[in-house]
């Protein structure tokens, strides 16, 4: 908070959910605070294009007293994963609990819609930004040209463990190959979680491939796995392979089933059916290669207006009384 500004209360500031092209034309704070702003470094796509509104991306308007006071676009496009980007309150209404407002109403959107997470870019140095996401429990992740921080909606493996474990100390590192870990461990034991998240800071630096999920690890009692996820790129009119991996490094049976989840447009090829149940031993691994196919019903304008030129692709694992799902993200080659 700065200077005599006060709290708002909760009944001043309403939130609605606006057709992003249609709240384009409000100016969105643009016109009003910052002449220009448009045309240096918040590109918004253009009015004409048509897709459809489903899980596509929404503009997030707070206002007060019927004053546009801030905004930010929720960017739903491809499942499991949502995005918010753009977030923006005018300096009078800052420090006043607008902005969290508009968070509150991005994360009950996506997690009504069944999304399973949802993350956010910020400036490293914007410690006002930091302290309004961490009031939100979202997580620092990928650290790198900006800073992106992360949110699980739905993440009944972790969700378990901090009931089992309500004292877990969390960490967050980077790991190899530009991937980052966060981790939560048992304050006086071996028990841990650890999940791998993959991807750039920002667009920026992301080399058009957006942020995935793409290995988790869990001990927690006598259950001990390992599960990863990875994919190639591919292009328009071809196919890919989907590779996944479980490993059992417990000291008993692990015994469960996957399915994989695909976005619309995406279908797999081969007699595979997408899923299966399995029994692994101690020491044994489960290794599946999945080949997937774009088809016609995949909607080229939507990666178009997407933040990342790539489709997230789901496997979801129910292990005895665990559910963890991890995805990876395909990316296209772009035409020429």
């Amino acid at each position: 908070m700065t200077g005599n500004a006060r709290p708002l209360s909760s009944a001043a500031v309403s939130v609605e959910t606006r057709d992003e092209f249609s709240c384009h034309g409000e100016g969105l704070l643009v016109a009003r605070y910052w002449p220009g702003i448009a045309d240096r470094g918040f590109p918004w796509p253009a009015t004409g294009v048509t897709v459809d509104n489903y899980r596509n991306r929404e503009g997030v308007v707070a206002r007060v007293d019927g004053v546009v006071a801030g905004r930010a676009v929720l960017e739903a496009v491809f499942c499991p994963l949502a995005e918010l980007v753009n977030l923006e309150v005018a300096p009078p209404y800052r420090g006043r609990g607008v902005g969290g407002a508009i968070v509150s109403h991005a994360i009950e959107a996506a997690a009504r819609a069944g999304f399973l997470a949802i993350h956010a870019q910020t400036f490293r140095d914007n410690v006002s930004a930091h302290r309004l996401y961490a009031r939100h429990g979202f997580l620092p992740a990928i650290r790198g040209e900006m800073l992106r921080v992360w949110k699980f909606l739905n993440l009944p493996a972790l969700a378990q463990f901090l009931h089992d474990h309500p004292l877990a100390l969390f960490e967050s590192t980077p790991g190899a190959a530009g991937t980052h870990v966060l981790r939560w461990h048992e304050a006086a034991g071996e028990d841990e979680i650890a999940v791998t998240i993959t991807g750039g800071s920002c667009q920026f630096d992301s080399k058009g491939v957006g942020p995935a999920v793409s290995g988790l690890r869990l001990r927690s009692g006598p259950i001990r796995l390992r599960a990863t996820l990875e994919a190639d790129r591919i292009s328009f009119g071809e196919h890919c392979d989907v590779r996944l991996n479980l490993a059992n490094e417990s000291g008993e049976e692990l015994t469960g089933g996957f399915r994989i989840g695909l976005n619309p447009g995406f279908a797999i090829v081969g007699e595979h059916p997408g899923g299966e149940r399995f029994s692994l031993s101690t020491g044994a691994s489960l290794e599946r290669t999945l080949t997937i196919e774009v088809t016609p019903a995949l909607q080229r304008d939507l990666l178009r207006i997407a933040s990342y030129w790539s489709v997230p692709v789901t496997v979801e694992f129910l292990l005895q009384d665990h559910t963890l799902w991890l995805t990876t993200e395909v990316p296209f080659e772009k035409p020429a």
